[in-house]
């Protein structure tokens, strides 16, 4: 790291190691890697292991979906097979988990304790019924596979997707159900979102009869599952939001209610808001019609809403989630270093320079006060659907400086831009403009708030950084690095 008088960093050289699939250390660490991410090898593997022996099932296609490195935890791969069923010829789409281990009795004990008794409980069911087993270990690559939803990090998953079960728990639920307004006969399961290694979103389908007898209107139920109590804090969050934010006529946004937390299965349910993230879209319109497009205008509309969002958020009152602070993101950073020391030491390097800038950085400036925030604030949290605007994911509340918001926002609005091509110093400003006129700050709150968000935006990016290197993103690893070099030269007057 050098300081404002003679910055070298910002020109360095790209490191060759930014790619962790083509690190020598971590193919030493798990030596099945190279195998794994093989489609054809994995496909013949997969048939062979997950198929043999059993004349209904054939598996015709293998593509690998997404792979996440957790030091210390192997690697987790993902992919998307394709399976024909002989007797009826038609083909089943499936999902297929692997974990990479250093070693295969790591491997064989795995199976053993997580993922043998999950397939057990999946006997009977039809996801499995084209396969001659659920779950395998495939020794030579120390790797076990199971089909989803077995996934020995989310063991509920096995019930909260099985049809039956969830249908005399929605009945159980459903506001609607419990009041006899609506009565629950079929309900179908559909896999939401899964790109985090301990969560996964499920989209419950749920078809009935009204009082009367006559058929009712389907009903959309969002179920998040966790590998921990987070669930218990959204269902306590969303009644309060619901209370104290949604009250007044002109609210700025909305957000789902809760239809309860079920313990042992670690199962969040939730309404459906309708609607779809459109600032993505809207980012992708304007790099298509060009700065005078008839996207523009809204675009900016959207972005104005979202600094509407966080103001409200911020300024609710509201005293839940647990504290974060910027020592906590730091040592994160921190642990995120380590990991790269071990497997990209050139990208390590790197990385040092810029934490230790953000260390001298924090210590130089004043926190702001804590207030509820969302944590995991970004445009995709935000659902829109026509003028009204809905907030989602309530996973990561917590109480924080409003700058760590702030920035998250801002660091993947740079991101999605950039990959747009549409130039995004505006819309940040615009962003942060609007919600300090929201919050009625005046010029020393405002100097005070930019110089927290600068701060915060740049823990964003490394984090940004870091996972993209720790999913196998290199381009998007780029992407986040392009952006470090150019924000960090103008935080606190140091240079990279």
């Amino acid at each position: 790291m050098a300081r404002a008088d003679g910055g070298l960093y910002a020109s360095a050289p790209i490191v060759a190691d930014r790619d962790p699939s083509r690190s020598p250390a971590l193919r030493a660490e798990l030596p099945g890697l190279e195998d794994a991410f093989d489609e054809r090898v994995m496909h013949g593997r997969l048939h062979a292991a997950l198929c043999e022996g059993e004349r209904r099932g054939v598996i015709e296609r293998c593509e690998r979906a997404q792979a996440v490195y957790a030091p210390g935890d192997g690697c987790v791969v993902r992919y998307r097979i394709q399976v024909r069923d002989r007797s009826s010829g038609t083909g089943i789409p499936g999902l297929v988990i692997g974990r990479l281990f250093a070693d295969p009795r790591s491997a064989h004990t795995y199976f053993e304790y997580r993922l043998a008794p999950l397939a057990g409980a999946m006997r009977g069911r039809p996801e499995v019924a084209p396969f001659a087993t659920p779950v395998a270990v495939l020794e030579p690559l120390a790797m076990t596979v199971s089909l989803f939803p077995i996934d020995g990090e989310l063991p509920t998953l096995v019930e909260v997707t099985d049809t039956a079960a969830m249908l005399d728990i929605l009945r159980s639920t459903l506001p609607d159900a419990r009041a006899g307004r609506f009565t629950p006969t079929r309900c179908h399961v559909d896999l939401g979102h899964y790109g985090r290694q301990h969560r996964c979103v499920l989209r419950y389908t749920i078809h009935g009869t009204r009082r009367a007898g006559e058929e009712a209107g389907p009903i959309t139920v969002y179920g998040k599952v966790a590998a921990d109590h987070r669930g218990a804090l959204t269902a306590a969050v969303v009644p309060e939001l619901r209370e104290r934010v949604l009250r007044g006529k002109d609210s700025p946004f909305t957000v789902p209610r809760s239809f309860g937390f079920i313990e042992s299965l670690q199962l969040t349910l939730l309404e459906a808001l309708p609607g779809r993230p459109g600032i993505s879209a809207l980012l992708k319109d304007r790099a298509r019609s060009g700065p005078g497009g008839n996207g523009v205008p809204t675009l900016a509309r959207s972005i104005e809403a979202a600094a509407r969002v966080a103001a409200a958020l911020h300024g609710s009152g509201i005293a839940l989630g647990p504290r974060r602070g910027i020592d906590d993101e730091l040592v994160e950073l921190r642990h995120a270093h380590a990991a790269l020391q071990h497997v990209s030491p050139g990208l390590a390097a790197e990385f040092e320079g810029w934490l230790e800038t953000l260390r001298a950085c924090a210590a130089a400036s004043d926190p702001g006060e804590p207030c509820l925030s969302h944590g995991d604030f970004t445009h995709s949290q935000l659902i829109f659907s026509g003028e009204r605007c809905g907030l989602v994911d309530f996973d990561t509340v917590c109480r924080a400086e409003a700058a760590l918001d702030l920035a998250q926002f801002l660091a993947y609005l740079r991101m999605n831009a950039r990959k747009a091509g549409v130039p995004a110093e505006q819309l940040c400003a615009r962003f942060l403009d609007a919600y300090m006129i929201e919050r009625g700050y005046g010029p020393r709150e405002r100097d005070a708030l930019r110089a927290r968000v600068h701060l915060y935006e740049m823990v964003s990016l490394l984090r940004l950084a870091f996972h993209s290197w720790q999913k196998f993103k290199p381009a998007r690893l780029e992407l986040a690095v392009e952006l470090i070099h150019e924000r960090l030269p103008s935080l606190g007057g140091w240079r990279t």
